[in-house]
This record gives C-alpha cells, structure tokens and sequence, in this order.
C-alpha cells in the first residue's frame, strides 16, 4: 500500500507541469518594454570647410606721375582719408613761373593780334599777317593749358576712400613716378577668395551665401559669392571664388586667414534618427519601426550623418516611432512597449 501510495503521489506531481506550460502558452509571448523616438525631418546637407584669406575691395599704390620735389604730405600714417582727399603736394614754383611768363606772351600776342585786325579793317595788312597773329595767340594758350595740367599733376588725391599704410618718403624727398609713397587699402568691404572642389562647382555660384571663421574666434560670420572664376585649377582640382564681407566694424584686415563653411548635397526634407538606432548587420543596415506595438525590421540606406543624427535616404516618414534602446534583444515582428524620448534633432 505504501509503495501504490508513492508512485500516485508521483504521478499526480508530473501531471502538473504541463497543465501550465499550456496555460502560459493561451497568454502569448510578453511584450518587450523600450524606447523610442518620433521621426522629425529637417533641412540637412553636408558641410565643407575650407581655407581662405582676406583682400582689400580696392588697393594701390600712392605714386606721383611726375618727377619733384615733395612739399607737404596731407595725411597721417594709418588714417582714414576721404575720396578726393589731397595726399601730397609737390614743389610747383618751376612750374607756376613758366605759367606766368606764358601769360604775358599771351597778353602781348592779344595785343598784337587785336592790333593787326584793326589794320585788316582798313586794307594796311593782308588777312595773311592777321592768321598768322591769331596762330602765335592759340598756340601760347595751348602751351599754357599743357603746364596747368602739368602743374595739377604735381598734386595726389585719394581715387577712393580707404586707409592709408606706413609712409615710405618725408617732406623734402625727390620722387620720380612710380615711387611709392605710402600704399590705400579701401577695407570697406572686404574681399573673401577661396577654393571649391571641383565635385561641388555646380552646387555652388554667385549669389551663394557662406559663413566664415577667423584664428582664435569660433563666431560665425556671413558673406556672399559674387564673383567665380570661369575655370578649374588643373594642379588642385578646385575653382577660386570671390566672396564680399561688408566689414563693417573693420573687425578683418587684408590678408587675414579665414575658414570659410558652406553646405553642399542639401536636403531640405531629410528623414533623420538618432545614430544609435541604426543597427549594422551582414547585408547592410537595419531600424526597427514601430507599428500597432510591433517592431519591423527595415533595411536601410543611410546618408548625411552629423555628430549625433544620421540621414535615412527611404521608407521613414515625419512621425514614424524609431526604437533607440533594446535593440540586441529585438527580433522582426516582436510585440513592444514604446516610451517615447523627445529629442531635439537640431542638436548636431
């Protein structure tokens, strides 16, 4: 009796287990709790940045046309001048000398030919004498028009305004032309020039817009293309570019380094998530997107990435919920629990 008695009671413990391995089947595989992000879209594109360098909008040198002696200099090193503005004046007294003698061979030969005409009036001269007179008359004037224009040239104004350099001659010093007496650099605007990749020319033109950087500041600053040289650098590969900075404050001088930033491959509709919730497997890439509380697999194609975000070129549209943790224990068609974590996708 002992020994029926033991083996019902065994029997009786192993009818239990199946009976609940069948009920915990009627309630369906759990759900798997994880989080997730809603689907945002956003203008994105692929940022260059390259080296460029400042340039005066207007330059020259400050040089007579004439040979002299330099009488006054009109302006202070590392001044502001105005358009027009009188720079140098050389010494004319050679010059006014000759203008004063020629003024009175002027008035003779007035006198001479107002003379031969009154004789004209009454037959005593031939109307010869008479053209002879008023020729010596114009060619006089004519020499005294060439020493005044000769004389103005003696003194340099400013073509545009702009700062003047250091000064390379003092007051008493002969010049000859071409002597450089100080140098008038217009910085107000600017010149930008850089170079642009070849694959890029034709995503970038006049009327583009660019930001820029300069050593030892990270604030960003705005110019716009106005110029594009009409061919490629066969040694770099690149196109030079001319940009305008208004430079207002005069924070940029000529010849200063810059780092000019742009974007290329823009899209202004761009699906982006979070980069961790883009999963590498052997064909490629996958996200799980989540629907009525199941999780599909979706094959993938990224694009631009950015510190934290990556582009996904297909099949994600504003709104769809991405899973971002709990992917290792993910499988296609899972039933999930999404919390969804708002995430600012301007957060590069």
């Amino acid at each position: 009796m002992m020994l029926l008695l033991g083996v019902l009671i065994l029997y009786s413990c192993g009818s239990e287990e199946p009976n609940q391995s069948s009920h915990s089947g009627r309630q369906g595989p759990p759900q798997t709790q994880v989080r997730g992000v809603e689907v945002k879209v956003m203008e994105i594109g692929n940022e260059i940045v390259t080296p460029g360098s400042f340039a005066a909008w207007e330059q020259l040198n400050i040089t007579p046309e004439i040979a002299g002696i330099i009488r006054s200099i009109h302006f202070s090193e590392g001044s502001t001048v105005r358009s027009g503005q009188l720079l140098i004046s050389m010494d004319d007294r050679e010059l006014q000398g000759q203008i004063q003698k020629l003024d009175l061979e002027i008035e003779l030969s007035a006198d001479e030919r107002r003379r031969v005409e009154s004789l004209l009036e009454i037959q005593a001269v031939s109307e010869e004498e008479v053209l002879r007179a008023r020729n010596r008359e114009s060619v006089l004037i004519a020499e005294k028009e060439l020493l005044e224009i000769r004389k103005s040239k003696l003194n340099v104004y400013a073509p545009f305004a702009g700062q003047v350099g250091l000064r390379n001659i003092s007051e008493g010093n002969f010049v000859s032309p071409g002597t450089t007496i100080a140098t008038l650099h217009q910085i107000r605007p600017l010149k930008l020039d850089f170079d642009i990749p070849e694959l890029y020319v034709h995503q970038i033109g006049v009327g583009t817009e660019v930001e820029f950087t300069t050593v030892g500041r990270s604030t960003r600053h705005k110019a716009k293309i106005y110029a594009v040289e009409p061919g490629i650098n066969p040694q770099t590969r690149t196109m030079r570019v001319r940009a305008r900075v208004e430079n207002e404050e005069g924070l940029f001088l000529p010849g200063r380094f810059a780092q000019i930033h742009f974007n290329v491959d823009v899209n202004p509709q761009a699906a982006m998530v979070p980069s961790e919730a883009v999963i590498p497997v052997i064909d490629g890439q996958i996200i799980f997107v989540v629907k009525n509380g199941v999780a599909t697999a979706l094959p993938i194609q990224t694009g631009i990435r950015t510190d934290n975000f990556v582009e996904i070129k297909e099949g994600l549209s504003a709104g769809d919920t991405v899973v971002t943790t709990g992917l290792m224990s993910l499988a296609d068609g899972a039933k999930v629990s999404v919390d969804i974590v708002e995430i600012s996708f301007n957060d590069n």
